[in-house]
């Protein structure tokens, strides 16, 4: 449809020029198209424009406007139906990962069609077919619309990561969390990354922070694999993947080495407090994530931790807590901050 207004008429070998001022100025009216014809462009603009432009009235076309997911899925199934859909999906590259409610399923296949339309970098969407899986953690996926690929190369903090979501366990929701924690690294620290998946963590530290030594240990081969490659591929000399068992790793080769430890498995990590309590240098600050019931559970952790360091003949000293993301009504993934030291009662 088109619609009469004030546009500002130059010749086409100025067009770009003249479109790129207006912009910068503020001017230009987004609800309609630049038009063009054998000689001139019209760029539609808003009111006041400066008088060295030449404005005409001209019909031109109108923009529609793009309807995002979120406006797509609510307009066919209403706010409750899409609730548990808009709660649950991520966007991982060009790659969405979603998980459709019960109510629903009968229409996952419209919902993957809607998610291609109203996300406009999505390429693919796989739907969570099952929780996480195996001693590598990785989610189940089954294909539900776009391109039947699950490899994707995903952006953050100006670091650039290769991934497979089908073959390694990757999350999004922690991008604040890692960009809070590079923020606080040190030049000069030696950092342990445990459970580094593709080196989220890793990678973002080592390039925020050149002068650190990073190293990511994993236990998945495959994401072992897209870890070293993301290290090319953001040229870090600074950062080391390594293939293995986390315990082993820190009670071994790292034994006593860390300034600063990252443990963000989202279940069980304290299992593993041991083990970081062994990599750690007196002093070292670790942080570490946990799915806690949101009623009590900061506390019972806290003891737990507490346990593990006189275990150790460690003290420790919290520093910093938050909820890092909502999972359920009852249940949220936290992040404890602690400082390490030796115990005066040995």
């Amino acid at each position: 449809m088109k619609i009469k207004g004030k546009a500002v008429r130059a010749k086409k070998s100025k067009g770009q020029r003249v479109k790129n001022e207006l912009k910068a100025l503020g001017l230009i009216d987004e609800g309609r198209m630049v038009g063009s014809d054998e000689d001139y462009v019209y760029v539609p603009v808003l009111e006041r424009v400066p008088d060295k432009y030449e404005v005409v009235e001209k019909e031109l076309e109108t923009r529609e406007k793009r309807k995002g997911f979120r406006e797509l899925l609510v307009e066919r199934f209403g706010e409750k139906g899409a609730k548990g859909v808009l709660s649950s999906y991520d966007v991982v590259g060009d790659i969405a990962i979603v998980q459709v409610p019960e109510g629903l399923r009968a229409h996952e296949a419209e919902v993957g069609e809607l998610l291609l339309r109203g996300e406009k970098k999505v390429n693919a969407v796989w739907k969570k077919a099952g929780g996480r899986e195996g001693e590598f953690r990785v989610t189940k996926l089954m294909h539900l619309a776009g391109e039947e690929r699950s490899e994707t190369e995903y952006v953050e903090n100006g670091v650039r990561m290769k991934l497979d979501v089908r073959k390694v366990y990757f999350s999004p929701r922690l991008s604040h969390e890692r960009k809070r924690v590079l923020g606080e690294v040190k030049e000069g620290e030696n950092v342990l990354v445990l459970f580094a998946g593709v080196g989220p963590f890793a990678l973002e530290i080592g390039k925020a922070c050149p002068h650190a030594k990073v190293v990511g240990v994993e236990l998945n081969p495959e994401a072992i694999k897209y870890f070293e490659e993301n290290i090319v591929l953001n040229k870090l000399g600074n950062v080391e993947a390594v293939l293995g068992d986390a315990q082993k790793a820190a009670e071994g080769e790292f034994s006593g080495w860390a300034d600063r430890i990252a443990m963000p498995l989202p279940m069980g990590a304290e299992e593993f407090l041991g083990a970081a309590f062994s990599a750690a240098k007196p002093g070292c600050i670790v942080h570490f994530y946990r799915m806690v019931d949101r009623k009590g559970g900061v506390e019972v952790l806290k003891e737990r931790i507490r346990k593990a360091a006189e275990k150790a003949g460690r003290e420790v000293e919290f520093i910093f807590e938050k909820e890092v993301r909502p999972y359920s009504a009852a249940t949220m993934q936290i992040v404890i901050d602690f400082r390490t030291r030796q115990s005066d009662n040995p």
